[in-house]
C-alpha cells in the first residue's frame, strides 16, 4: 500500500481512523473529519511517519466543534 495521498492522524478520539485521505490543499488546509455529533479537526505538525506505507504527514487533533442546528 503506498501512502501517497494519506495522512497519520494523532491526539483524536481512540476509536477514530487513524489513517485518512490528504485535505486537498496540501498541509496548509487542516483535516476536518465528520465524527459523531460533529467534526474533528487536525492540523498539520510539520513532522512526518512512516507507519510501514511510506512517509505520511502528521496532523495532530486540534479540536471538536458540533454540527450546526
Amino acid at each position: 500500500m503506498s501512502s501517497a495521498g494519506l495522512v497519520l492522524l494523532k491526539g483524536g478520539p481512540s476509536d477514530a481512523p487513524q489513517v485518512v485521505h490528504a485535505p486537498p490543499g496540501g498541509t496548509d488546509d487542516p483535516v476536518k473529519l465528520a465524527y459523531r455529533d460533529g467534526y474533528d479537526h487536525y492540523e498539520f505538525t510539520g513532522e512526518y511517519a512512516d507507519i510501514g506505507a511510506g512517509p505520511m504527514s502528521v496532523y495532530r487533533w486540534a479540536g471538536h466543534t458540533r454540527y450546526a442546528e
